[in-house]
């Protein structure tokens, strides 16, 4: 037990630690929000302290008119102001601690969704692979928000509750007797700890409720992403039969999950309920018995209702705390993975760009032995192959994505067999088999991370070139109007020169292509292809098209490679 709760403070002082690198300031911000709380906490039992010397004063029939005594505490205009006064400043306060307690767990989950994302763009590509977007975006957003909601719950409800107790404590203590006060003191934490002790020894009512709701989100957003294929092949009602199943496990796990819930809110209504009717009575016998004068009975009743919201918050708030507690272990998983270690280590130039000696690695399925390969500068080389074979493998390890097996890889002065470089990513650019275009403005996609700076008439002659401008002329829009949904709506072959723009306008030494053609016809292709050997010396591409061929220096055959590795094992 004690080693899970060591385990559960360790997880939350990570997930602390991830909100400091985004959040300035959380110290300070909860510093204000416990200060406000402080005297919050002050005034609601420093209110009803002053409504029963109301009550007494006004009991006891004495006027105070004279000069004198005008202005002393115990005049019933200065005790009418001063209740008056404290009931609006109690309530104003009350405003205030609502916003910057707001404030404060909004600031919490944005800093945490921030340093999420980062964590997954550091994740290593086989670690990414294997990651359910629909499930990561429910977790990653359920966590945010928990992280918040513990650390409010723990320092801002449950430390105000006990010193609110206390502070009644000693005021009944002065007022009426120290006995009585300690009785108080007893029942009210008494049932403080019962609610605890019967949420913390209840069953995981959570991880059941989460992992069926991930369920859902994940089936949401791959039938999403996947609307052409099920659309194209009349699979519609199929898969809505599919949901509907995940849809109803996910209700009943729901159903039985509140179903708990609320019987462990009924125990603790109970408890509460018993600690009211308890006091009330003990008050009242006391009073007809004349130990308390009407002004205590007012005190004491005052205390005991105002007691009874914050137990049953309190009660809310750590049934609550267990599915935290679970949502930020979830959350904190995804910073467990793999992360890419990056060199940060000076590239000198040298004629060759990549140099795999002696290397064994894996293309596609194959494994394969002694793999040596130069690609130089000024130079084209076109990889080709029947698709599947392994040529975008060998892609992902010239950008380090993969790691090899054995041998050598370096990239220009840097070794990069087993850890990658970050500099390289200044002298080379990239674009993928699958072309992206993301909302945001046109310029952002164009620009994206590029060092340079490049006027409107630069990009639009970009655009110009690849037959692009059209698409700012027939939606009536400049390069900083937001594309909204106009950018779902692009063809493949729209998105893949509006890729291939972005990795020319960061001019790269050297662009990595895979299959950079693919959407586009024949005379486009040469046009786009001719185009980019005027704007970069060195190319390394994959490509199926045969006019591809003819402008390469060097072609690297996969078929071939492959077979003559299989035959020199053979031969072993």
């Amino acid at each position: 037990m004690l080693n899970n709760h060591l385990e559960v403070l360790k997880i939350y002082h990570s997930v602390w630690n991830v909100v400091k690198t985004r959040y300035e300031h959380p110290i300070r911000d909860m510093l204000i929000l416990g200060f406000i709380l402080f005297i919050h906490t002050l005034l609601s039992v420093a209110v009803p302290y002053i409504l029963k010397e109301i009550v007494d004063q006004s009991k006891s029939g004495t006027t105070q008119l004279e000069i004198t005594q005008l202005f002393t505490w115990m005049n019933l205009y200065i005790l009418a102001t001063a209740y008056a006064l404290g009931w609006l400043l109690m309530n104003l306060l009350n405003h205030v601690q609502g916003f910057l307690s707001a404030n404060l767990q909004t600031k919490f989950k944005i800093a945490l969704l921030h340093g999420s994302v980062q964590q997954f763009f550091k994740t290593t590509f086989a670690e990414q692979k294997k990651i359910e977007v629909g499930v990561y975006q429910t977790d990653i957003l359920r966590g945010a928000t928990s992280f918040g909601t513990i650390t409010y719950v723990i320092l801002f409800v449950l430390i105000p509750i006990i010193f609110q107790i206390l502070s009644m404590v000693w005021v009944l203590a002065q007022s009426i007797a120290l006995n009585y006060a300690l009785y108080f003191m007893i029942f009210a934490f008494v049932t403080f700890v019962l609610n605890i002790y019967f949420t913390a020894k209840g069953n995981d009512i959570f991880t059941a409720m989460y992992d069926a709701q991930n369920q859902v989100g994940q089936f949401f957003v791959e039938k999403i992403q996947a609307n052409y294929d099920i659309k194209v092949n009349g699979a519609q009602q199929y898969e809505m039969n599919l949901y509907e199943k995940r849809l109803n496990h996910y209700k009943n796990e729901m159903v039985n999950s509140y179903r708990k819930l609320a019987w462990i809110m009924a125990i603790q209504v109970f408890f509460v309920g018993a600690f009211l009717l308890t006091f009330m009575l003990f008050t009242v016998y006391l009073f007809k018995h004349q130990n308390v004068t009407s002004g205590d009975f007012v005190l004491i009743s005052t205390y005991i209702i105002a007691l009874t919201m914050p137990l049953l918050m309190v009660s809310q708030s750590i049934i609550h705390l267990k599915g935290d507690f679970i949502a930020i272990e979830k959350f904190y998983q995804y910073f467990n993975l793999e992360t890419d270690q990056l060199k940060l280590e000076n590239i000198i130039d040298q004629p060759v760009f990549y140099t795999f000696k002696n290397a064994q690695l894996y293309l596609g399925k194959n494994l394969i032995q002694n793999f040596n390969l130069e690609i130089e500068k000024n130079k084209i080389y076109v990889a080709i192959g029947q698709t599947g074979i392994g040529k975008t493998s060998l892609i992902n390890y010239l950008i380090g994505l993969e790691r090899i097996e054995a041998g050598q890889l370096f990239y220009k002065n840097i070794e990069i067999s087993q850890q990658f470089s970050e500099n390289i990513f200044k002298e080379i650019a990239v674009v993928s088999q699958m072309p992206m275009v993301y909302s945001g403005t046109l310029r952002e996609n164009l620009i994206h991370n590029s060092p340079y700076h490049y006027k409107d008439d630069e990009l639009k002659e970009y655009l110009s070139k690849f037959n692009l401008i059209n698409l700012l002329e027939k939606n009536n829009l400049s390069l900083d109007d937001d594309l909204q949904h106009i950018y779902k709506s692009f063809s493949g072959g729209e998105k893949q020169r509006i890729s291939i723009i972005r990795a020319l306008l960061k001019k790269p030494k050297l662009l990595i292509m895979d299959e950079p053609t693919a959407a586009l016809d024949e005379q486009t292709s040469l046009e786009v292809i001719q185009f980019i050997r005027n704007q970069v010396s060195t190319i390394f591409m994959i490509s199926h098209a045969n006019y591809a061929i003819k402008y390469a220096d060097k072609v690297i055959n996969f078929d071939e490679l492959i077979q003559q590795d299989q035959r020199s094992e053979d031969d072993f």
